[in-house]
């Protein structure tokens, strides 16, 4: 009934603003020194009018305009004033004539004078003409300018940004003409806590980006769209499999628990990963403490702020389609050592380690000739020591090629109405985004929908109330997990698929463990071992109300409710292996017994906000603004888990229709936030600018004394470009700012192991199985608690920001620089050490300091040519490095992750002298206490930096390291971005890079250097260039199966993560619109774009630089084509 209602309400409003369009259409455009004609085109782009005009009127001639949400009638006036052009609106169509010019003046003198600004700056490239004629002419350097017109006559002067100024023409004297500020074209506006501001007046660091950066892309999810886009705006993901989101960050690392920033949408905290990327109108991101304070408990590590798209006010619906198919193609591919290369590896391994091959003569017979011959011969054989059951394997399998597609599809659509009257506006979108996954042999698909709503009423001059709802469904098939909760998609190899196992036995049977030893067939668990599925809904509806009272005085009051669902249900499903006979031979074990399980979490948010805000200009030079507001926020998670194993019927997963134990679960937590905050901010002449922040705050997470605390701020500006002493550079440098910002925040969200701590001053008992069995049966116990400080308060983080904006040439050059440092004081740790004999770990407590400092810069360059090219280049740049100031560990030992003076991300290691090339160098170099084994030519060789003779880690501590020295650090640096777009007769380009200049990596030994602890891991194709006597100057060590050294790390398998990305090139055209219009369409525009299309990188061809790992889901390359449409 509730959507019923809701939806008749959308149409009533469509309907309305139907009725009420005429010629109230609104455009923004902002172009400089541009040909009419141009403009004309971008206003039929923006409105469904069609211009009509004969070869009589001079479309090419150059005009200048800003506009900004202004009725096209208001915009006509101004562009065609003093033109000798005039319009008229039939219908949908505008026609344009070439005005009868009134004779000349008889006679006429020179008219001089000079134009200058408020400040008694020159105006450079005024226009002057003389009203009612074409002549004219444009004031030079020094806003000076001469016109040949009649005494008496109008002269009409025109800038961008100021307000158009008619003066009677004087020859008698100089005229001075003085040009007011346009506020309406000026004042960008930037959203900010609780409100937006001037982007002139904003003192803290904080930056935007529009729709323009993640429209008509392939998005997974809307971090994919904004990575590289905003400086010191770090985003990551680690796996490239279906639904997985983006994790964001602001100016690198913030404590040693990984907190992250609060994220906004429409004021409201939500998932970035589940909003639809089309439905974002800009992201803005406040960086520093005095622009984050505002929202007090969770904004300590910085806030991102989503706006989306709305309606308009008396603008008749305007409905867009888009479209957009890709194909995907995985970034990187796992290359593994064929048959042949394998067993070699194999056999020189076992020989080092045990004296003897891996392999026997027979086998090795029949892998060489399966290898050379496979059409006349079987990957299975029957060895005479085995039973006649038992086959062998002597395959050649990629495995990677055998278990994964080259490329699979992603598609997304969406559609929205957008419109309003006089008194209401309205948006209603709906999107589809679907992905499918890697894998040949199981279901593997994420499906996510989207439905949003906007609708805003004005009751009176001094009301207006409105509605805002927001509905995501989610539904993933993740593919089979066994009873342990594991699946294997991607690219990972299980450690026991080899190369000599084929997929089927010659009977069409799986091969597996029936065979050659105890393999893992995956292609037989992805089709065999079950399913499982993921299901979420995630609803939010806003109400709201803006009050007008009084002039300037504007209160607002909001309540949102957000209710989420989650479900996920996974079938183990038990299956068979055959053997050579066909007979059933075994169970695999993943799967056994089969099993049903079920999750389903619930969660219920609610926020209320209410605030004033009352601006006030007093003799044009004293600018105030203070605002004062109440948050309350309560949030409540519950859940349930089941599963019970041994199902009657294998392919019939219910839990009444399994005969095992039931095993459940469940929990409950909730939070709350209460917080009262005010803004005061005042500007002098629009050059000084001062602004205050406060919030107290009371967290639940706290003990009750310690539960509200107050956080400051404050931040001061000077607009230089302002002064006069600037007039000599000021057509150079248009505007130039100054500011710094200083203030501390509480952090409420203490995390342990990375998760959410919502009672940590409360000592909890659990419980649980016991380990004994009473008349048979296992019993529950009661465990004892742990111990909780009673001193338990806020994380207190401060910072404090230096950065200046300027803009130049005529503002074709803007860009930003900030220097900041932030400390993270009371971290949550672990406390002094207690006594082994007491039984329990230390308790967690404020004991640990961190400071992170760092810089970012930001450039953007955008101009447009007199034949209508409009470009742009935007360039952002960042890094940053974290120390830690405090921490308990006085010895500094090494085996304690953290240390007083440890720079986050260092990596301690070895430095790799070679490789021993003689068994008599091996023997004499003293490496025993690192490497446990009788060492040969070919094994690794640590240097001894010390000089006593021997490898060793010392007393493994900082000061006493040994061998040990800091060899790298994973902390990526110098992270940047690169976009440039362009734009010509309809047609539009974008290419972005996007990458990292230095950061050291130490890959992961499971899936690099594995093989050499286990047998039953699979050597990488790389993994070949292992030393031998036919390849003594290899890269990787003799082959070895108990090969410790590998495992340490070292300067040798420390790779090179710096890389850059090509994350987009996109091509676009947009169709004529005397075309599309007959087809009733107002805009059409298709679009080829490609993301991740290639990457220079110091890694390995099989790592992904981003995920520096093979062990993960791959990320992708998507090449899609789509078309945008509005009628």
């Amino acid at each position: 009934m509730r959507i019923t209602t809701f939806l008749l309400l959308v149409c009533v409003f469509c309907t309305f603003a139907e009725n009420t369009h005429s010629q109230n259409a609104r455009v923004s455009i902002n172009k400089k020194n541009v040909q009419l004609e141009t403009v004309l085109n971008e206003i039929e782009h923006q409105t469904d009018y069609l211009f009509i005009y004969n070869n009589q009127v001079n479309v090419n001639k150059k005009v200048s305009l800003k506009a900004k949400n202004q009725p096209v009638s208001k915009v006509l006036e101004e562009l065609l004033a003093d033109s000798g052009i005039t319009y008229s609106v039939e219908g949908n169509h505008i026609v344009l004539g070439k005005q009868t010019m009134a004779a000349a003046p008889q006679q006429s003198s020179t008219i001089r004078g000079k134009v200058i600004d408020t400040n008694g700056d020159p105006v450079i490239g005024a226009n002057i003409v003389e009203k009612g004629t074409t002549n004219g002419t444009t004031t030079d350097v020094e806003g000076n300018f001469s016109i040949n017109a009649k005494s008496g006559s109008t002269l009409v002067i025109t800038f961008i940004g100021y307000v158009r100024e008619e003066v009677k023409a004087n020859a008698g004297r100089r005229m001075e003409i003085i040009l007011q500020e346009d506020s309406e074209t000026l004042e960008e506006v930037v959203v900010v806590g609780y409100g937006t501001m001037k982007k002139a007046d904003l003192t803290g660091s904080v930056a935007t980006v529009g729709s323009e950066v993640i429209e008509d892309r392939p998005l997974t999810n809307l971090g994919a769209g904004l990575q590289g886009a905003i400086a010191n705006l770090n985003i990551t993901s680690s796996s490239g499999a279906p639904g997985t989101g983006s994790k964001f960050n602001i100016r690198g690392t913030t404590n040693l628990s990984g907190g992250e920033p609060l994220i906004l949408v429409d004021g409201i905290e939500m998932d970035p990963n589940l909003i639809n990327p089309q439905d974002v109108k800009d992201v803005t991101v406040l960086k520093d403490a005095a622009s984050a304070s505002i929202y007090g408990a969770r904004a300590a590590f910085g806030v991102i702020l989503i706006t989306t798209k709305t309606g308009f006010v008396s603008q008749k619906p305007v409905v867009s389609l888009s479209a957009n198919y890709s194909i995907n193609v995985p970034t990187v591919h796992a290359n593994y050592m064929n048959s042949m290369e394998y067993t070699q590896w194999m056999n020189d391994a076992n020989t080092t380690s045990n004296g003897s091959n891996y392999f026997d003569d027979i086998t090795m017979e029949h892998v060489r000739n399966y290898y050379n011959d496979p059409v006349n011969n079987l990957p299975v054989f029957h060895h005479p020591d085995d039973a006649a059951s038992k086959y062998r394997y002597c395959g050649n399998t990629d495995w990677y090629e055998a278990l994964n597609k080259k490329s699979y599809p992603m598609q997304q659509y969406n559609i929205s109405v957008q419109g309003g009257s006089e008194t209401a506006k309205y948006m209603t979108s709906a999107g589809m985004f679907q992905q499918d996954g890697i894998s040949k042999w199981t279901d593997e698909d994420y499906k996510r929908f989207n439905v949003l709503q906007h609708v805003n009423y004005k009751v009176n001059n001094w009301l207006q109330v409105g509605l805002r709802a927001t509905l995501s469904m989610v539904k993933m098939n993740t593919g089979p997990q066994n009873k342990y909760g594991n699946n294997s998609l991607g690219a990972t190899i299980p450690g026991d698929s080899r190369p000599l196992m084929p997929v089927y036995h010659p009977d069409g049977h799986f091969a597996g463990y029936c065979g050659d030893g105890y393999f893992t067939n995956q292609a037989a668990w992805l089709s065999q071992g079950g399913s499982a599925e993921m299901r979420n809904n995630n609803m939010y509806a806003t109400a709201f109300a803006k009050l007008n009272p009084l002039e300037g005085l504007e209160i607002n009051v909001d309540y949102t409710y957000n209710y989420y669902n989650y479900s996920f249900k996974n079938h183990v499903r038990e299956y068979i292996d055959y053997d050579a006979d066909g007979n059933p031979g075994s169970i695999f074990p993943h799967t056994s017994p089969n099993q049903v399980s079920y999750t389903k979490n619930e969660s219920q948010y609610d926020v209320f906000n209410a605030y004033a805000t009352y601006k006030k200009k007093i003799n044009k030079v004293h600018a105030l603004e203070g605002m004062i507001g109440f948050n309350q926020e309560n949030a409540t998670y519950k859940g349930v888990g089941l599963s019970r194993n041994n199902l009657i019927a294998n392919d019939i997963p219910f839990l009444n229709l399994a005969t095992g134990d039931r095993s459940t679960s469940d929990y409950m937590n909730q939070w709350a936030i209460r917080g009262a905050f005010f803004r005061l901010f005042y500007a002098y002449d629009d050059k000084y600018l001062v602004q205050v922040n406060g919030r107290y705050d009371g967290s639940s997470r706290f003990p009750k004394d310690d539960r509200f605390a107050f956080f400051p701020t404050f931040s001061l500006g000077w607009r230089l470009s302002q002064e006069k002493f600037w007039k000599p550079i000021a057509h150079i440098v248009n505007d130039f700012k100054i500011r710094g910002s200083y203030g501390a925040l509480g952090n409420q969200v203490l995390l342990q192991g990375g998760n959410d701590m919502y009672y940590p001053y409360i000592s909890t008992y659990t419980t649980g199985e016991v380990g004994y069995l009473f008349s048979g049966e296992k019993q529950m116990g009661v465990y004892a608690p742990g111990l909780v400080s009673d001193q338990l308060t806020w994380e207190t983080v401060k910072q404090w920001d230096l950065g200046f904006n300027f803009s130049m040439f005529d503002s074709k050059l803007t860009g930003e620089f900030d220097y900041y440092v932030r400390t993270t004081e009371d971290m949550l740790t672990k406390s002094k050490t207690l006594p082994s004999i007491l039984g329990v770990s230390e308790p967690q407590m404020n004991a640990a300091d961190l400071r992170t400092s760092g810089w970012e810069v930001a450039l953007t360059w955008k101009s447009a040519l007199q034949n209508g090219f409009a470009y742009s280049a935007t360039l952002s740049l960042s890094d940053y490095q974290a120390e830690i100031t405090k921490y308990d560990n006085p010895t500094k030992n090494l085996s304690d992750n953290y240390y007083e003076g440890k720079k986050l991300g260092e990596i301690w290691g070895f430095v790799t002298d070679g490789l021993f090339q003689s068994d008599e160098e091996a023997s004499s170099w003293n490496q025993s206490k690192i490497v446990g084994y009788t060492q040969y030519a070919g094994d690794i060789k640590f240097a001894d930096l010390n000089g006593d003779g021997e490898v060793t880690r010392g007393e493994n501590t900082v000061n006493n390291s040994g061998d040990l020295k800091i060899i790298g650090n994973e902390t990526p640096r110098y992270n940047f971005g690169i976009r440039g777009t362009a734009e010509y007769k309809g047609f539009d380009f974008t290419l972005f890079f996007q990458g990292t200049m230095k950061r050291d990596i130490i890959p992961s030994k499971t899936f690099y250097l594995s093989h050499y602890t286990s047998e039953w891991s699979v050597p990488q194709k790389m993994n070949y260039d292992y030393w031998r006597e036919d390849n003594r100057d290899a890269f990787f060590p003799r082959a070895r199966m108990n090969g410790s050294a590998v495992n340490e790390n070292q300067t040798r398998f420390m790779l090179n993560g710096a890389y850059i990305r090509c994350k987009q090139l996109a091509l676009g055209y947009t169709i004529p619109k005397y075309i599309t219009e007959k087809a009733k369409i107002s805009k059409l525009r298709v679009y080829f774009n490609a993301d991740n299309l290639f990457e220079f990188s110091g890694m390995p061809d099989t790592f992904d630089p981003e995920l520096a790992t093979v062990n993960a889901y791959p990320f992708i390359r998507s090449f899609s084509f789509g078309a945008n449409l509005t009628f």
